[in-house]
């Protein structure tokens, strides 16, 4: 009872320490992590997993290259950021003007939104509200009681056409 008390003790302070260690910075990086993290410099559109170009495989072995020297994900990647550019990234980051790209879907669907809440409120008014706007909006008639301006009206609409 004791030795498996023991051992019960034992496995709980190693287990958390080997936790510890598999989630720090210098855990064991994967190559998959990485190509699937990089962009393809020589095949647009493409993870570096996925390039079937020479040079894609190249950067590929550089990657496992600098995997076996025990460098980490984020420093492949930044040494690969410095190298080719932002443009390897698969996302671009939220920061400058990159934000946009962020930012931008998102204020054209708030926009297109926008639209849609209006037209469908103008188009569901109730009739009485569209009459009183409708007939806010007709010229109203001036209305003349005097005949005699009328009549030279009719008068001078003659001796324009005879």
């Amino acid at each position: 009872m004791i030795r498996f008390l023991l051992a019960l003790c034992l496995v709980i302070v190693i287990y958390p320490h080997q936790a510890v260690q598999a989630a720090s910075p210098g855990a064991k990086t994967t190559f998959s992590e990485v190509a699937g993290a990089l962009m393809s410099p020589v095949c647009p559109g493409k993870l570096l997993h996925d390039c079937p170009s020479s040079e894609g495989a190249q950067l590929r072995e550089l990657v496992r290259r600098k995997i076996f020297a025990g460098e980490s994900k984020e420093q492949i990647v930044r040494y690969f950021v410095e190298v080719y550019g932002r443009d390897v990234l698969p996302k671009p980051p939220a920061e400058g003007f990159y934000l946009t790209a962020w930012l931008l879907p998102f204020g054209g669907l708030l926009a297109g939104f926008g639209v849609v809440f209006v037209l469908v409120r103008s188009w569901v008014r109730r009739p009485e509200e569209a009459e009183q706007n409708q007939a806010s909006r007709e010229v109203p008639r001036v209305a003349t009681s005097d005949d005699s301006l009328e009549n030279r009206l009719q008068r001078e609409l003659g001796d324009f056409e005879g």
